[in-house]
Formats: C-alpha cells, sequence, structure tokens
C-alpha cells in the first residue's frame, strides 16, 4: 500500500467513504450470489469475494490509523 502520510487529510476521507461504499457494493453483491439457489458457485468465486473483503478492509483499517494519528 502507499504511503498514507504524504496524502492530505481530505484525500484520506474521500478515500475512506469511496472504499466502505465499496465494500458495502462488494457485501450485498456476495450476499445476492451466494443465496441464489439452483446456481452453482465455484470455490473460486467464493475465494476471490473473501480476498477482495479482506483486502478492502485492511485499507479501511490503515485509512483509519492514518486519520487517528492526525487527531
Amino acid at each position: 500500500m502507499e504511503d498514507l502520510s504524504i496524502l492530505r487529510e481530505e484525500d484520506l476521507i474521500r478515500r475512506l467513504l469511496t472504499l466502505t461504499e465499496e465494500l458495502e457494493e462488494l457485501e450485498e453483491e456476495k450476499s445476492y450470489v451466494l443465496r441464489q439457489t439452483g446456481l452453482h458457485v465455484s470455490g473460486g468465486v467464493v475465494k476471490k469475494y473473501e480476498s477482495q473483503t479482506i483486502s478492502l478492509s485492511e485499507s479501511i483499517a490503515a485509512l483509519k490509523v492514518e486519520l487517528e494519528r492526525r487527531k
């Protein structure tokens, strides 16, 4: 991940909001896909959702840590 300490606070907040929205959309999509009855979902798709969720969550956590550090 890039060095967050060089970004302005406004950029960090904007990124945090964007990533939070992306995570919410991903969770909705994952929930929809995995609830489908009669639709086979491969293990690869499940792992893809999981890795994307983890990545977004880690990025959000890093942004929150940086914003908290600046207070």
